[in-house]
């Protein structure tokens, strides 16, 4: 690793010599001999990086678990696992068709990263005694220096909580991209029967069809950390870093999902709230009665739900903020004449058995999505307050390459820190959202 990491600091010096003499006249001091030899320097400082990164991944590839200590296997007691704190975002679960241990997937992952990021030699003997590959992924999407693709026990517990933090991701369609763009068709209009009389001719009609565009954008989320890891601490290290990153991914999904507006911010990502305000959408809008939450009524969601075409139902559920339920939802159930207290708690939380979940609330019999990147206040005039429908018909996530990590010694230098980039690439299209004329999958409720 080091001689790759001096490999390479020479070829960009070398290349910085080379751009340099190349924009220099004869009067300058151009001399044709001297750019002859360092084109050829890099050429031969290419060809043993090549060498190097081809030896590493051969050394990767035949890397074997220890008999008995596979990483499936825990690697020690629970105990042996000094923790600071409780796991947050690690969790028992089935990983190739075995069921390991949170704390042993932390202290995989919390390897990994020690071996990939800090170069650690005994980690990278570690992970790769137990199968877990410490190469560098290369080509799309990837820069030269390549990221390292995470181990299944990192990237399952990141991709577990990303849907989990994530309203967009776990509801909408997630399609699978195998190149960075795909168009695959949808079906807008349908045959047409026309009655015909004796010996006439039948009248023809046409299917119709259009396509829905997806096309992959790099999401990053950059963060430092000390240049100097213990031992003991690679557990919480790892769970401190799942967390950030699938939080960091699933709010910027829901910000573009729900409120882009198709600036570099939000990848050119239209979200939600500005498709539904662009006037060509205005069948499946419901004008609410007031702005303010508490003064909503029950019309108000009776008469969004009354615009959602049937075919929609049977899988739509509220799409609003935490605000927007329990202040305009939770005042319209309140006001509700004859109730209980109890029938107002069934109102406000779905029960599970005998038990109440408050983290699956209902409304009017369907389940409530929340998502704090809907409106957390009055929004302004002529936004959506909240949507009702099953977004998966309306909208489709494109996924083009999962998470990977990459890492900076130069970022952050003189802090004595490094950097941790992780990355993934993803389009968002909300494809069919109705017109002028119908509804679509999915409708709002629109403030005055």
């Amino acid at each position: 690793m080091a001689k790759k990491h001096e490999l390479r600091q020479a070829l960009s010096k070398a290349a910085d010599e080379l751009e340099s003499m190349a924009g220099k006249s004869e009067a300058d001091g151009f001399k044709q001999d001297v750019y002859d030899a360092l084109k050829e320097k890099i050429a031969d400082l290419q060809t043993q990086l090549k060498r190097v990164e081809e030896a590493e991944k051969v050394a990767a590839s035949l890397a074997t678990p220890v008999p008995g200590q596979d990483r499936m296997t825990p690697s020690a007691p629970a105990s042996a696992h000094k923790l600071y704190g409780r796991l947050k975002n690690f969790q028992d679960r089935e990983i190739g068709g075995q069921m390991v241990r949170a704390v042993d997937q932390a202290y995989t992952a919390g390897m990994f990263l020690k071996a990939t990021i800090f170069n650690n030699a005994e980690a990278i003997d570690w992970c790769k005694s137990r199968g877990v590959a410490v190469a560098k992924a290369q080509g799309e999407g990837v820069d030269s220096a390549g990221g390292f693709l995470v181990p299944e026990e990192l990237l399952a517990n990141i991709i577990i909580l990303r849907e989990e933090f994530g309203v967009f991701r776990r509801e909408c369609q997630v399609v699978p991209m195998g190149s960075d763009t795909l168009n695959w068709p949808r079906r807008v209009g349908g045959l047409t029967a026309y009655f015909t009389g004796e010996n006439q001719s039948v009248t023809e009609s046409q299917a119709q069809w259009d396509n829905v565009n997806l096309t992959a954008k790099k999401l990053a989320a950059l963060t430092r950390m000390s240049n100097e890891i213990a031992e003991d601490a690679v557990v919480s290290i790892a769970d401190w870093l799942v967390g950030e990153i699938a939080y960091a991914f699933a709010a910027k999904e829901d910000a573009s999902g729900f409120s882009g507006d198709g600036t570099s911010a939000f990848g050119g990502i239209r979200g939600l709230s500005n498709i539904f305000a662009d006037g060509n959408h205005t069948f499946g809008q419901y004008q609410v009665s007031s702005a303010t939450l508490t003064s909503l009524t029950i019309a108000d969601f009776t008469g969004t739900t009354g615009l959602l075409p049937q075919y929609a139902l049977k899988s739509a559920k509220w799409y609003m903020s935490q605000q927007m339920f329990l202040s305009a939802a939770g005042t319209v159930l309140a006001k509700g004449g004859g109730n209980k207290i109890e029938d107002l708690q069934q109102g406000i939380r779905s029960a599970v058995g005998t038990n109440i979940d408050p983290l699956n609330p209902m409304l009017m019999g369907f389940p409530v999505a929340i998502s704090q990147q809907l409106p957390i206040s009055t929004p302004g005039s002529g936004l959506p307050m909240f949507y009702f429908g099953d977004l998966n018909k309306s909208s489709a996530l494109g996924e083009r390459r999962g998470v990977t990590i990459k890492r900076s010694d130069h970022r952050y230098f003189e802090n004595d820190q490094i950097g941790l980039l992780g990355t993934e690439r993803f389009d968002i299209n909300n494809h069919d959202l109705g017109s002028t004329t119908a509804a679509g999958p999915l409708v709002c409720a629109k403030s005055p």
